[in-house]
């Protein structure tokens, strides 16, 4: 209550409503009949499917569907069971410093840096996170270690909410037409980008990772491969 009365208070009249609380954008493939929202049927192998139900679960199916690896080819399938088959040669006493427990810097880091987004099914906030006086931090920091150690992981933070968007200009009574996007439990992806930062920190150092490899690294990116293969070609014209 504290963290809502120290957050409350600092807002004024003049105050922009996103970084508290982020209005619905007016989609154009709603219609709104009076204060309802009318839900457009869905179409589905030529059945129409209008109980909500129903259109929930067609949804699903649907993205379910869209993600399965039975779209893969028999090729890569093929190349895939291969890689993951490969007996790793990892051995580990459990002592190395990303087994370390949680510290409370790693923890303020992540969420001064997180931005604000929607809340997972924990209805915990980005702003709640950034408001909390120090004994609540401290002891959000021994939840967290206790999750890391003891793998006591709460059940919300396995759960999130789906939400399908529909794409512009597409058919709204396709269930193919719509893309999922998962809300996840802040609090979950907090101790997520720490174990992350962690990790990352332990491959770089280490030169575990491939040089090759420029995606998802820091002052990396795909862009360095384009040169190169800029600087490839470049020089097969010279040579020829």
């Amino acid at each position: 209550m504290r963290c809502f009365s120290a957050l409350s208070s600092g807002l004024t009249p003049p105050t922009p409503p996103p970084p508290v609380i982020r209005p619905p954008n007016a989609a154009a493939d709603h219609q709104f009949v009076g204060t309802q929202l009318y839900i457009k049927h869905l179409n589905l192998n030529n059945t129409e499917i209008a109980k909500i139900p129903d259109i929930a679960n067609s949804l699903g199916q649907t993205f379910s569907n869209n993600s399965s690896s039975n779209n893969y080819s028999t090729k890569f399938q093929g190349f895939r069971n291969q890689a993951e088959n490969q007996h790793l040669k990892f051995k580990s006493n459990n002592l190395e410093t990303y087994n370390n427990p949680l510290f409370l810097d790693e923890l303020r880091d992540v969420i001064s840096k997180s931005h604000d987004s929607a809340v997972g099914a924990d209805d915990f906030h980005y702003q709640m996170l950034k408001h909390l006086p120090p004994n609540a931090v401290n002891t959000l920091l021994e939840t967290l270690n206790n999750i890391w150690f003891a793998g006591n992981f709460p059940p919300s933070s396995r759960t999130s909410t789906v939400i399908p968007i529909p794409k512009p200009a597409k058919d709204a009574s396709d269930p193919n037409n719509y893309r999922p996007i998962a809300l996840t439990s802040c609090l979950c992806k907090v101790m997520e980008r720490m174990i992350n930062n962690r990790l990352v920190w332990f491959l770089e150092r280490n030169k575990l990772i491939t040089p090759l490899q420029c995606g998802f690294r820091k002052q990396r990116s795909t862009t360095d491969h384009l040169v190169c293969l800029e600087s490839f070609i470049r020089e097969a014209y010279i040579q020829r």
